[in-house]
Protein backbone atom coordinates (compact mmCIF):
# COMPACT_ATOMS: atom_id res chain seq x y z
CA UNK A 1 0.00 0.00 0.00
CA UNK A 2 1.25 3.37 -0.41
CA UNK A 3 1.88 6.20 2.11
CA UNK A 4 1.60 9.85 2.00
CA UNK A 5 2.84 11.90 4.58
CA UNK A 6 2.09 15.24 3.43
CA UNK A 7 2.98 17.53 6.41
CA UNK A 8 0.83 20.78 6.82
CA UNK A 9 -0.97 21.67 3.93
CA UNK A 10 -3.63 24.35 2.97
CA UNK A 11 -7.64 23.32 3.75
CA UNK A 12 -8.85 23.71 0.59
CA UNK A 13 -5.90 21.70 -1.09
CA UNK A 14 -5.64 18.80 1.72
CA UNK A 15 -9.65 18.10 0.67
CA UNK A 16 -8.75 18.41 -3.50
CA UNK A 17 -6.15 15.78 -2.65
CA UNK A 18 -7.82 13.54 -0.75
CA UNK A 19 -10.51 13.62 -3.90
CA UNK A 20 -8.00 13.24 -5.94
CA UNK A 21 -6.50 10.22 -4.49
CA UNK A 22 -9.62 9.04 -3.76
CA UNK A 23 -10.22 9.15 -7.94
CA UNK A 24 -6.97 7.80 -8.53
CA UNK A 25 -8.02 4.15 -7.84
CA UNK A 26 -4.50 2.91 -5.73
CA UNK A 27 -4.74 1.89 -2.16
CA UNK A 28 -3.07 5.06 -0.50
CA UNK A 29 -2.76 6.02 3.49
CA UNK A 30 -2.69 9.39 3.89
CA UNK A 31 -1.09 11.49 6.93
CA UNK A 32 -1.16 14.97 7.20
CA UNK A 33 -1.98 18.23 9.27
CA UNK A 34 -3.51 21.70 8.00
CA UNK A 35 -1.55 25.16 7.90
CA UNK A 36 -3.51 27.85 8.60
CA UNK A 37 -6.13 25.80 10.40
CA UNK A 38 -8.95 24.55 8.89
CA UNK A 39 -13.08 24.46 10.07
CA UNK A 40 -14.24 21.91 7.56
CA UNK A 41 -17.83 21.29 7.04
CA UNK A 42 -19.24 17.40 6.23
CA UNK A 43 -20.31 17.24 2.84
CA UNK A 44 -24.51 17.36 3.99
CA UNK A 45 -23.64 19.78 6.72
CA UNK A 46 -25.57 23.22 6.54
CA UNK A 47 -23.15 26.02 6.40
CA UNK A 48 -25.84 28.44 8.54
CA UNK A 49 -25.46 28.47 11.96
CA UNK A 50 -22.14 27.40 12.19
CA UNK A 51 -19.11 30.50 12.63
CA UNK A 52 -15.63 29.67 11.73
CA UNK A 53 -13.37 31.08 14.36
CA UNK A 54 -10.70 33.81 13.68
CA UNK A 55 -7.36 32.27 11.94
CA UNK A 56 -9.31 29.34 10.26
CA UNK A 57 -10.17 28.77 6.77
CA UNK A 58 -13.84 27.68 6.13
CA UNK A 59 -14.01 24.29 3.48
CA UNK A 60 -16.26 21.94 2.87
CA UNK A 61 -14.79 18.13 2.89
CA UNK A 62 -15.88 15.32 0.37
CA UNK A 63 -17.04 13.50 3.32
CA UNK A 64 -19.95 13.54 5.50
CA UNK A 65 -20.53 13.89 9.59
CA UNK A 66 -20.24 17.57 11.50
CA UNK A 67 -17.82 20.41 11.26
CA UNK A 68 -14.23 20.14 12.53
CA UNK A 69 -11.93 22.69 13.54
CA UNK A 70 -8.40 21.42 12.42
CA UNK A 71 -5.85 22.58 14.47
CA UNK A 72 -2.80 20.65 16.45
CA UNK A 73 -4.14 17.03 15.20
CA UNK A 74 -2.99 14.34 12.69
CA UNK A 75 -5.41 13.64 9.86
CA UNK A 76 -5.86 10.33 8.44
CA UNK A 77 -7.18 9.89 5.12
CA UNK A 78 -7.16 6.00 4.07
CA UNK A 79 -8.15 5.23 0.08
CA UNK A 80 -9.40 1.54 -0.28
CA UNK A 81 -11.48 -1.01 -2.25
CA UNK A 82 -15.09 -0.22 -1.57
CA UNK A 83 -16.56 -2.67 1.34
CA UNK A 84 -19.26 -2.80 4.22
CA UNK A 85 -19.43 0.96 5.80
CA UNK A 86 -18.72 -0.50 9.00
CA UNK A 87 -16.15 -2.57 8.32
CA UNK A 88 -14.05 0.21 7.15
CA UNK A 89 -14.79 2.09 10.51
CA UNK A 90 -14.19 -0.86 12.57
CA UNK A 91 -10.70 -1.55 10.98
CA UNK A 92 -9.40 1.98 10.99
CA UNK A 93 -10.85 2.18 15.26
CA UNK A 94 -8.27 -0.92 15.48
CA UNK A 95 -5.25 0.80 13.79
CA UNK A 96 -5.85 4.13 16.11
CA UNK A 97 -6.87 2.22 19.25
CA UNK A 98 -3.82 0.22 19.18
CA UNK A 99 -1.45 3.58 18.17
CA UNK A 100 -3.18 5.21 21.25
CA UNK A 101 -2.19 1.69 23.36
CA UNK A 102 1.52 2.82 22.71
CA UNK A 103 0.95 5.61 24.64
CA UNK A 104 -0.44 4.33 27.42
CA UNK A 105 -4.05 5.80 25.90
CA UNK A 106 -6.86 3.43 26.66
CA UNK A 107 -9.87 3.82 24.25
CA UNK A 108 -13.45 3.09 23.96
CA UNK A 109 -16.18 2.83 21.72
CA UNK A 110 -19.19 5.76 21.80
CA UNK A 111 -22.32 5.94 21.65
CA UNK A 112 -25.35 6.34 18.87
CA UNK A 113 -26.40 6.33 15.71
CA UNK A 114 -24.47 8.79 13.47
CA UNK A 115 -26.37 11.60 11.43
CA UNK A 116 -26.45 12.32 7.80
CA UNK A 117 -26.00 15.71 8.33
CA UNK A 118 -25.49 17.15 12.09
CA UNK A 119 -25.70 20.48 13.05
CA UNK A 120 -22.75 20.95 15.31
CA UNK A 121 -19.45 20.41 15.92
CA UNK A 122 -18.01 16.67 15.34
CA UNK A 123 -16.41 16.76 18.41
CA UNK A 124 -18.95 17.96 20.56
CA UNK A 125 -20.78 14.98 20.25
CA UNK A 126 -19.82 11.12 19.73
CA UNK A 127 -21.69 7.80 17.88
CA UNK A 128 -20.71 4.14 17.59
CA UNK A 129 -18.33 4.81 15.26
CA UNK A 130 -15.88 7.21 17.04
CA UNK A 131 -13.36 6.43 20.26
CA UNK A 132 -13.52 8.32 23.43
CA UNK A 133 -10.79 8.13 25.73
CA UNK A 134 -11.53 9.29 29.57
CA UNK A 135 -14.94 9.91 28.72
CA UNK A 136 -14.49 12.52 25.70
CA UNK A 137 -13.73 11.74 22.13
CA UNK A 138 -10.41 11.12 21.17
CA UNK A 139 -10.71 9.81 17.48
CA UNK A 140 -13.69 10.70 14.85
CA UNK A 141 -13.69 9.32 11.04
CA UNK A 142 -16.30 9.27 8.32
CA UNK A 143 -16.48 8.02 4.72
CA UNK A 144 -16.92 8.91 1.07
CA UNK A 145 -17.36 6.34 -1.57
CA UNK A 146 -17.22 6.20 -5.32
CA UNK A 147 -16.06 4.34 -8.53
CA UNK A 148 -15.95 1.32 -6.25
CA UNK A 149 -13.55 3.02 -3.51
CA UNK A 150 -13.74 4.62 -0.14
CA UNK A 151 -12.27 7.45 1.25
CA UNK A 152 -12.16 7.59 5.11
CA UNK A 153 -10.99 11.04 6.83
CA UNK A 154 -10.05 10.49 10.36
CA UNK A 155 -9.08 13.32 12.98
CA UNK A 156 -6.84 12.24 15.96
CA UNK A 157 -6.43 15.77 18.25
CA UNK A 158 -2.68 15.90 19.24
CA UNK A 159 -3.24 18.98 21.86
CA UNK A 160 -6.22 20.96 23.15
CA UNK A 161 -8.28 22.29 20.60
CA UNK A 162 -10.42 25.14 22.44
CA UNK A 163 -12.91 24.83 19.50
CA UNK A 164 -13.72 21.44 20.32
CA UNK A 165 -14.63 22.28 23.86
CA UNK A 166 -15.90 18.16 24.34
CA UNK A 167 -12.81 16.84 22.79
CA UNK A 168 -9.36 15.27 24.48
CA UNK A 169 -6.52 14.83 22.93
CA UNK A 170 -3.42 12.26 22.16
CA UNK A 171 -1.30 14.64 24.79
CA UNK A 172 -4.15 15.01 27.39
CA UNK A 173 -4.69 11.52 27.68
CA UNK A 174 -1.19 9.89 27.67
CA UNK A 175 -0.41 12.87 30.33
CA UNK A 176 2.42 14.40 27.94
CA UNK A 177 3.51 16.23 24.68
CA UNK A 178 3.07 13.23 21.93
CA UNK A 179 4.40 15.08 18.65
CA UNK A 180 3.24 14.76 15.50
CA UNK A 181 6.16 12.53 14.16
CA UNK A 182 5.55 10.02 17.45
CA UNK A 183 1.93 9.62 16.60
CA UNK A 184 1.96 9.05 12.36
CA UNK A 185 4.71 6.91 13.62
CA UNK A 186 2.68 5.26 15.94
CA UNK A 187 -0.16 4.84 13.14
CA UNK A 188 2.01 3.52 10.82
CA UNK A 189 3.47 0.54 12.39
CA UNK A 190 -0.03 -0.32 13.78
CA UNK A 191 -1.77 -0.21 10.32
CA UNK A 192 1.44 -2.32 8.83
CA UNK A 193 0.19 -4.61 11.65
CA UNK A 194 -3.39 -4.95 11.09
CA UNK A 195 -2.70 -5.24 7.51
CA UNK A 196 0.53 -7.43 7.50
CA UNK A 197 2.22 -5.71 4.95
CA UNK A 198 4.62 -2.90 5.24
CA UNK A 199 4.15 1.13 3.33
CA UNK A 200 5.62 2.29 0.32
CA UNK A 201 6.22 5.53 0.66
CA UNK A 202 5.71 7.78 -1.86
CA UNK A 203 4.64 11.69 -3.03
CA UNK A 204 1.14 12.36 -5.05
CA UNK A 205 1.66 11.86 -8.67
CA UNK A 206 1.89 14.24 -10.85
CA UNK A 207 -1.50 13.45 -12.23
CA UNK A 208 -3.13 13.76 -9.12
CA UNK A 209 -1.77 17.14 -7.97
CA UNK A 210 -3.10 18.47 -11.34
CA UNK A 211 -6.29 17.03 -10.36
CA UNK A 212 -6.29 18.53 -6.62
CA UNK A 213 -5.14 22.09 -8.66
CA UNK A 214 -8.33 21.73 -10.58
CA UNK A 215 -10.45 20.54 -7.94
CA UNK A 216 -9.46 23.65 -5.38
CA UNK A 217 -10.24 26.17 -8.16
CA UNK A 218 -13.80 24.15 -8.80
CA UNK A 219 -14.64 23.15 -5.28
CA UNK A 220 -12.56 23.58 -2.26
CA UNK A 221 -11.52 27.02 -2.64
CA UNK A 222 -15.13 28.50 -4.34
CA UNK A 223 -17.61 29.83 -2.19
CA UNK A 224 -20.08 28.97 -4.15
CA UNK A 225 -19.40 25.05 -3.48
CA UNK A 226 -18.59 25.76 0.43
CA UNK A 227 -22.05 27.52 1.35
CA UNK A 228 -23.82 25.89 -1.29
CA UNK A 229 -26.36 24.33 2.02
Amino acid sequence: MRLIRSGALPPELNLALDEALLRSGRDTLRLYAWDPPGLSLGFFQRAAGIPCPPGFRLVRRPTGGGAIAHTAELTIAWVGERRRVDEVYREMNAIVADAAASFGVRVVPGAGEPEAAPRGLCFDAHTCYDLLAGGRKLFGSAQRRGGGRFLLHGTLPLGRNPISAGATSLSEAAGRTVTRAEAEAAVIRAAEGAWGRGFLAETPTPGEWQLAERLVSERYANPAWILRR
